[in-house]
């Protein structure tokens, strides 16, 4: 009976004042829920390809956080329902903004451009909606267009 009374005060205190590592983690997930969210509003675009897509979108987040396979694909299968696409971009862009440096913005939006290029094209919509999340993240159009040229050849070197 203490130790669920001790617990449920723990709790409490946690959700009025958290601890440091509290806040580390609700960080983290916001800035993995964001990635996910904005990568998976990419794959979205072209159904016709949803599951390569998919499997890009896993191992971009991979890349980025080194995620356990149960965690990633609840969040991905939670990003991917279409009740929660996101109305704005403001909420995702945010926590990114706020603790990527331009280098790894740079990667996120590569990562991007490989979503987009799972099948070797990009339509407009795709080509839109990468150069408008790369302008929300503050990536410099050169930085925009390396990440483009780079994720095409990568492409084109498999396609051949």
């Amino acid at each position: 009976m203490f130790d669920k009374f001790q617990s449920k005060l723990h709790d409490f205190v946690e959700s009025i004042a958290p601890s440091p590592e509290t806040r580390m983690r609700r960080e983290l997930a916001a800035i993995q829920q964001a990635c996910c969210r904005l990568l998976m509003e990419v794959a979205r675009l072209d159904e016709a390809n949803a599951p390569q897509k998919r499997d890009v979108v896993a191992q971009a987040m991979q890349e980025q956080f080194d995620m356990p396979d149960a965690e990633l694909a609840a969040m991905i299968d939670a990003a991917g329902r279409p009740e929660n696409r996101p109305t704005s971009y403001f909420d995702s862009v945010t926590p990114i903004n706020e603790r990527f440096d331009p280098a790894r913005k740079a990667r996120f939006i590569e990562q991007l451009w490989r979503v987009a290029m799972v099948d070797g094209d990009i339509d407009m919509y795709e080509d839109h909606l990468v150069r408008k999340l790369s302008d929300l993240l503050y990536v410099s159009h050169n930085d925009f267009i390396l990440a483009k040229n780079r994720v095409q050849a990568r492409v084109a070197t498999q396609l051949s």
